[in-house]
């Protein structure tokens, strides 16, 4: 087999699971969360349909300690501009 020569199908992005971490106060807002799924699927390159793809939502359920003994939800605002 060549060099660029693919050696079986080439995977489809559509079949290929979209994980979406959320913390319980945006889970259990409809608006926000109608608000989410429209801006993944911006990123995703298709902001008006979703069909086809399989979106998994997943509430918060990893936490992180701070040297002061803090508990805070792993999903936080790291790494978003504001």
């Amino acid at each position: 087999m060549s060099n660029g020569q693919a050696s079986g199908p080439v995977p489809d992005p559509w079949r290929v699971p979209v994980n979406i971490t959320v913390p319980m106060s945006v889970a259990s807002d409809l608006d926000q969360m109608q608000g989410v799924l429209k801006e993944v699927m911006t990123q995703l390159g298709c902001p008006h349909c979703h069909s086809g793809r399989d979106i998994r939502f997943n509430v918060t359920s990893d936490f992180v300690v701070n040297p002061a003994g803090q508990v805070a939800p792993a999903v936080g605002t790291v790494g978003f501009g504001g």
